[in-house]
């Protein structure tokens, strides 16, 4: 009875042992991307790592672990990502191959990466596959730009010119542009218009191409963007404005096909002068034989600062002093404002352009 329970229990046994079979045999994945080597922007993180599966003799199962580490030997390892399910269907060389991918955390910037892949069944585990190198950018900020003009409150014509100070960055920035957007909520839900443009010298602006609504409030912001790096700014604090009707300097502006103040604004409201019979666009001869357009844009913002309510000699000023030089001088005696070939002179009430008979 003893030697019969004994060979029962051996059989037991090799039952068992027969029913659990062999262990599945693991080939090693094969990295698919990013590529080895590659260049890998600060702003594309985070990184999806991608394999070939291994080759897994199991019918069912499989489990990954990638690891990624900061030297090729891996031993400053960061976080891995085990026990990832095998991946099904990929598309490499035109045919079908099982494929698994892990997204990894956020990793440092400005650095190398080192990275290789092991699948494992049960209790078996199989080979790291090869391993590949990759390389995150540097770390790129770009701050908001800050309004120049208009600010909120203005009165504008329906091309204001839109004004920001050059966002400040930190990083190796590639070449930066600015949107601009313009919209009738404060929200910019209903936007009207965007334009771009590229830096300026400490100051980037855009011009509206076609006129706004008249006697309506428009809201602006601006963003500065490095499309090289994939960096977008956060947008500049919202400003407003209102637009009105083109004043009377606007319109002959417009007429020479000139923006009237491209930067610095002007202070004041128009509506304080009046504009004689003789400021039509079109060209006229000098007393020395010079053919020039007539008025020059110089003479036309001169006068517009008269409109706004300034002086003479204060508008003058104020021109060479914001960006807009002038050869204008004022006579006092006899209150004109000489040009190179015309005056400026008030005139039964107006101002009114004459052509100088003489130097």
């Amino acid at each position: 009875m003893m030697v019969l329970l004994a060979t029962l229990a051996v059989a037991v046994a090799c039952t068992k042992s027969n029913s659990a079979g062999p262990s599945p045999s693991i080939g090693a994945p094969r990295p698919l991307a990013p590529a080895n080597g590659a260049s890998i922007r600060n702003a594309d993180q985070p990184v999806t790592l991608v394999v070939q599966n291994g080759a897994v003799t199991a019918a069912a199962g499989t489990v990954y672990t990638f690891e990624v580490a900061t030297d090729a030997a891996f031993t400053a390892k960061m976080p891995s990502k085990t026990g990832v399910a095998e991946g099904s269907g990929g598309q490499t060389g035109g045919q079908t191959v099982g494929q698994t991918a892990v997204k990894l955390d956020t990793l440092p910037a400005a650095k190398d990466y080192y990275w290789h892949v092991m699948a494992s069944n049960g209790s078996t585990t199989g080979l790291f596959g090869a391993v590949y190198k990759f390389t995150i950018g540097p770390a790129i900020i770009i701050n908001a730009p800050v309004p120049i003009g208009p600010l909120t409150g203005q009165t504008t014509d329906q091309r204001p010119v839109l004004r920001v100070t050059n966002a400040t960055h930190s990083g190796p920035a590639g070449a930066i542009t600015y949107r601009f957007d313009v919209a009738t909520s404060a929200d910019f839900t209903s936007i009207v218009m965007t334009g771009t443009n590229t830096e300026g010298v400490n100051e980037t602006g855009f011009v509206p191409p076609t006129d706004l609504l008249v006697n309506t409030t428009f809201f602006w912001r601006a963003t500065a963007i490095d499309a090289a790096n994939g960096i977008t700014s956060p947008p500049s604090a919202v400003q407003s404005f209102t637009t009105s009707k083109p004043s009377q300097a606007q319109l002959v502006a417009a007429q020479l096909g000139v923006p009237l103040w491209p930067g610095q604004q002007p202070p004041g409201s128009v509506g304080h002068a009046t504009m004689g019979s003789f400021w039509n666009v079109e060209f006229v001869v000098s007393f020395n034989g010079v053919r020039f357009l007539n008025p020059p844009i110089d003479e036309v913002r001169i006068f517009d600062l008269l409109d706004r309510g300034m002086d003479p000699q204060t508008a003058i000023d104020w021109m060479n002093g914001h960006g807009y030089p002038t050869g204008a001088a004022y006579y006092p005696a006899v209150n004109v404002i000489g040009f190179q070939f015309e005056y400026l002179a008030f005139i039964n009430g107006q101002w009114d352009i004459v052509l100088k008979a003489g130097a």
